[in-house]
């Protein structure tokens, strides 16, 4: 244990008569590279997540805060100023942010972390309450993850918001995106971002995709008459793909819920369908099948295999923010989109350009044909209840 993070914990609590919040950092990587890569490579790693998190601290905790290594991987921030748990659960994930680019004397990728938060209370001695935290952050990730997904399921805390989508040509909302939100008892409203990597983690994609899906499904069989013609884009992920039950029970669902298949769509990402090819085409021909349409979300991100566009039946094709962003400026990110859009004329394929938020970006669209768009220039993700009042206006 960490002598000096001890003293700088005693210390803040008495300055402060407070409890005293502080955020856990495990590296999992360090016994893989040590083995793998020699310990010099582990050093080098530790040193570089050393450095980061400083500057972390320095950026979002200023005038003084504690960045110590305890033991092993692990390493502890203390901020100079008391804080609540849940603004300790808002930078939590923010570090996850701070250190997600590929680091120097890992060989193998992205850094794997385990983060926590907690507040060190005024009641308990702080070396006990630091060893019963560094054993909570030691057992099994997927096993707290599986928790908080479970608990936010059952909670009811997994919210549906709707993206409209607008036709280039006459400006009327054509469709919407369902995106899933957490509503966090503590943090309040987040994006799907800290649900959906929990799940991923505790292998719960599928259920919490089902989940998400029954919630879209009641909302839009709801809807009023002035949004019943409204296309809605669901997402799916690859671990939907390789449950074979998949389409069934989406198929089911649809049913029960009485809405139109004809009204979906289904998104998937490109590594989605390049992970089991096979699986992929076998599930998505069966969606196709039932009236659902299928696209394809964040094209060219990803490691685009072509011959796959041709083989698998797709209908839509999405292009990322990432090439709409400069549209008004980038002759390259251009030429990119134009290409995408003439690929998907010639294998009859509609295009949405996603992350449009201003008018030249708009222009440039109608200039290369594409047909419709979503983003901020007229609407971000809102409420099923808004829509309507959307589409109005």
């Amino acid at each position: 244990m960490n002598a000096a993070a001890i003293r700088h914990l005693k210390d803040m609590r008495t300055r402060h008569d407070a409890d005293v919040g502080v955020v856990l950092v495990q590296v999992d990587q360090l016994a893989r590279i040590n083995h793998s890569a020699g310990t010099e490579a582990g050093d080098a790693l530790l040193e570089e997540v050393a450095r980061r998190l400083k500057a972390f601290a320095e950026d979002e905790f200023p005038h003084g805060s504690l960045v110590a290594r305890l033991d092993g991987p692990r390493f502890l921030i203390v901020p100079a100023v008391p804080l609540t748990l849940a603004a300790l659960l808002v930078q939590e994930r923010a570090l996850h942010v701070a250190l997600a680019e590929p680091m120097v004397g890992d060989p193998h990728g992205r850094l794997a972390l385990r983060v926590a938060s907690g507040l060190v209370t005024r009641e308990e001695p702080v070396a006990a309450q630091l060893r019963a935290a560094i054993d909570q952050l030691s057992r099994p990730a997927s096993a707290r993850d599986g928790a908080m997904v479970k608990a936010a399921l059952s909670r009811g805390e997994v919210a549906i918001f709707y993206q409209p989508q607008y036709d280039v040509a006459s400006g009327e909302m054509a469709g919407v995106e369902a995106l899933l939100r957490w509503r966090h008892p503590e943090l309040g409203l987040l994006g799907a971002g800290p649900l959906v990597t929990a799940a991923r983690a505790a292998r719960l994609e599928c259920e919490l995709t089902e989940h998400a899906h029954r919630v879209a499904l009641a909302e839009i069989a709801a809807w009023p008459k002035a949004l019943a013609k409204l296309r809605v884009s669901l997402n799916i992920t690859a671990a939907d793909l390789a449950d074979a039950d998949f389409a069934d029970r989406f198929a089911t669902m649809v049913r029960q819920a009485h809405v139109d298949p004809d009204r979906l769509t289904l998104e998937l990402t490109e590594q989605a369908m390049l992970s089991d090819p096979a699986s992929a085409a076998a599930q998505l021909s069966q969606l196709r099948a039932l009236g659902c349409a299928i696209a394809i979300d964040d094209f060219g991100t990803g490691y685009s295999s072509l011959s796959l566009l041709a083989r698998l039946p797709i209908d839509y094709l999405k292009i990322d923010s990432g090439f709409t962003r400069t549209l008004d400026g980038s002759d390259r990110d251009r030429i990119v989109v134009r290409a995408i859009v003439d690929l998907a004329r010639a294998l009859g394929l509609l295009v949405v350009a996603e992350g449009i938020e201003n008018a030249p970006q708009l222009d440039r669209l109608r200039e290369i044909g594409v047909a419709t768009w979503q983003g901020f220039l007229k609407s971000g993700p809102v409420p099923g209840d808004e829509l309507a009042g959307l589409m109005r206006s």
